[in-house]
């Protein structure tokens, strides 16, 4: 009895001291994104999860992002989509397969929208839905290519249209970081994480300086960026990601300051 009054007051010790550390981490990651501009760390992985051969030879042909990684970061990368595919349901509609390819290139395209985030797994969904093609939402009664529905917990797809976003690389059309950017968005403005945090303060610093009206005005006038995205502010933030990854040396060149702004909202190395 003894020895296990002792081992209980080990753990109770152990635990507090863990919280002790967990806070005073936590404290210190907010004031290094005050500070920085960015969290503390974002890759810390106990073990590393591996994913299929099968897997890594889709990215390897599919997926430029990845194969630009050093090894090291498609380790990390490898462990987020393993992570990813196992956290989320791939649901078909329509009589749609979901295959090796769809699931990779799916979850990899979150991956590398999330890369420069600690916490990448979010509660704003829990489902991807997928169609062959354009498919009718009886949400606002239209045909769609997909949709982010925060009430659904659904990021929904027309795969026809999401692989047309990697067939053709250079139209700043992509509907998967279109989509997930939504999600993203919607997560990190109710949320208090530290990727959450950096990712607001970013954001709306970026839609502060895209409403002065002369920036406005030179963003509209340049053509840039397709008329859709001053829809909202919500619509222009996923055509700008779009634009991020599609056209990245076109961007900076034409409007250095906002590039810089979205590659600090999304952490990522610039």
């Amino acid at each position: 009895m003894e020895i296990f009054g002792i081992l209980l007051v080990l753990l109770v010790l152990g635990g507090f001291l863990l919280l002790i550390v967990m806070t005073f981490v936590s404290v210190i990651d907010d004031v290094w994104i005050l500070i920085f501009k960015k969290p503390l760390y974002i890759h810390f992985y106990i073990k590393l999860k591996k994913i299929p051969a099968k897997q890594e030879s889709i990215l390897r042909d599919n997926f430029e992002y990845y194969k630009n990684l050093a090894p090291k970061e498609k380790r990390y990368f490898q462990h987020r989509l393993a992570s990813f595919t196992t956290q989320y349901d791939f649901i078909p509609r329509n009589d749609f397969e979901v295959t090796n390819e769809v699931q990779t290139l799916i979850a990899a395209t979150y991956v590398m929208l999330t890369f420069g985030m600690r916490r990448y797994l979010i509660d704003a969904f829990d489902k991807i839905i997928i169609y062959p093609d354009v498919y009718y939402s009886t949400l606002n009664e239209e045909y769609h290519k997909g949709e982010y529905n925060p009430h659904m917990k659904a990021v929904v797809f027309s795969w026809n249209d999401f692989r047309i976003g990697y067939d053709i690389t250079n139209d700043n059309l992509n509907l998967g970081i279109h989509e997930f950017t939504h999600a993203v968005l919607y997560h990190s403005l109710r949320s208090s994480d530290a990727s959450s945090l950096n990712f607001k303060m970013h954001y709306e610093q970026l839609v502060k300086e895209v409403n002065y009206h002369p920036n406005r005005q030179r963003l509209i006038d340049s053509n840039y960026f397709r008329i859709y995205a001053y829809t909202n502010a919500y619509e222009f933030i996923s055509v700008v990601v779009e634009h991020y990854f599609e056209t990245p040396d076109m961007f900076q060149n034409e409007f250095p300051q906002l590039y810089r702004n979205v590659s600090l909202m999304l952490n990522h190395k610039q």
